[in-house]
């Protein structure tokens, strides 16, 4: 079944039915009470033991390359980008790099999910506002967390494709939100691997690569949409020239073309 978010964008998968959500007119994005803060540690520290090792490690046979480029996230602000083709690869990029926080932006909907709203919410979720004042207000608090080094994870792509071949196109808020607050950017790719031997009559499903690529600075144009463009249009050749070089299963035609 496809549906269609308020940016058009067309959702293939199908999730649990959300309540509606409306955001407190004084909401507040990133929580900084310490307490929340203490049992965020834990759920991500639960999420990386049974969603990273217990089913990535074991089902997926998620394998990590390009581990050392996570160095970077001590020394500057980063807006890290991923595809988006699995409902667990945000937990999975988020587990990689704990025991540093991560926080990673979602549909303001997600919230109505029963349970797993509040359970996303906790491990660093942050609703993506859909009105104006509070999106000023999410921006604000974006470049304060942002200043303290805290790296938030976008997804460009914006709707789940489970296992898809490529790199879709990509909406511009991820790389607005790095050009305003004067953020690098982070890609990670997710690729596939075909399983070997016996594995392949046991797994219907690829194996997944994480690669984490080299840091990326926003390309500044004459306008701030030019900026916006050069950068997306460069990160997602860059990613998908990766992903094509990389993964077992490519984009239709890619041979063909001898890219």
């Amino acid at each position: 079944m496809q549906t269609n978010d308020q940016n058009g964008v067309e959702h293939d998968y199908k999730t649990i039915e959300a309540k509606p959500v409306k955001l407190k007119k004084d909401y507040v994005f990133f929580i900084q009470n310490p307490l929340f803060k203490m049992v965020s540690f834990f759920v991500v520290l639960l999420m990386k033991v049974l969603l990273y090792f217990g089913y990535g490690k074991l089902f997926r046979h998620v394998k990590v390359h390009g581990k050392k480029n996570l160095k970077y996230l001590k020394k500057d602000r980063f807006v890290l980008i991923s595809n988006h083709m699995h409902v667990f690869d945000a937990v999975w990029i988020g587990t990689v790099i704990f025991p540093k926080k991560l926080y990673v932006t979602m549909l303001q909907s997600n919230l109505g999910l029963p349970l797993m709203g509040p359970i996303l919410r906790v491990a660093g979720g942050i609703p993506i506002p859909e009105t104006k004042d509070h999106m000023v207000r999410f921006l604000g608090e974006l470049k304060t967390e942002l200043s303290k080094k805290t790296p938030v994870l976008v997804m460009p792509e914006a709707a789940i494709k489970p296992y898809h071949a490529g790199i879709r196109k990509f909406l511009s808020g991820a790389f607005r939100f790095a050009i305003d607050t004067d953020s690098k950017i982070l890609p990670i790719v997710y690729t596939y691997r075909k399983p070997r031997s016996i594995f392949k009559f046991l797994f219907r499903k690829p194996w997944l690569d994480m690669h984490i690529l080299e840091p990326v600075e926003p390309i500044i144009g004459e306008t701030k949409q030019q900026s916006l463009t050069l950068t997306k249009d460069y990160v997602h050749k860059l990613m998908s020239e990766h992903f094509n070089t990389h993964s077992e299963i490519k984009e239709e035609g890619y041979e063909k073309a001898g890219s």
